[in-house]
């Protein structure tokens, strides 16, 4: 029954240090999702240029308290990913390799199925070379014994 208590209590702490670890109710720009990231951005940005718009002293103060705060999480080592352009080029780069990795899988995929039809091709042929070889034992020695086949009749009219 403790240990129920206990692990309950346990997430509410979690909870707890989670709203302390977020500064000034901004969740930090980290995280490996560059679309999410530069839609983030983007979304901040336009809100901050709607509020010049509006109140100009309020913009410069949200932006001041937004600056503090990314201070704050790179001073605990967080890295802040909240420049525009390297985020697209980031994106773009992802992209990229997303695309190449693609292509590659794609080729090698392709020489594997060529590879295994031209394995069943000589399979196929060596199959058929046997069978060939076999009967042609099977003629020699009919014709050892003394036997007459229908090829040597033709071969002899001609």
């Amino acid at each position: 029954m403790e240990m129920v208590e206990e692990g309950y209590v346990d997430k509410i702490q979690k909870k707890k240090m989670k709203k302390q670890s977020m500064k000034g109710q901004i969740t930090p720009l980290t995280g490996k999702n560059y679309k999410q990231l530069l839609s983030r951005v983007e979304a901040r940005n336009a809100k901050l240029e709607q509020l010049r718009e509006k109140d100009a002293g309020k913009a410069r103060q949200v932006e001041e308290k937004m600056k503090w705060t990314n201070m704050l999480y790179k001073a605990e080592g967080i890295k802040i990913k909240d420049d525009e352009n390297m985020l697209r080029t980031s994106l773009k780069n992802k992209e990229k390799r997303r695309a190449q990795r693609k292509k590659n899988w794609n080729q090698r995929s392709e020489n594997i199925v060529e590879k295994m039809q031209q394995r069943q091709d000589k399979r196929r042929k060596n199959i058929q070379r046997r069978k060939q070889v076999k009967t042609e034992k099977k003629k020699d020695k009919a014709r050892k014994k003394g036997r007459v086949l229908p090829e040597d009749l033709k071969k002899a009219t001609v």
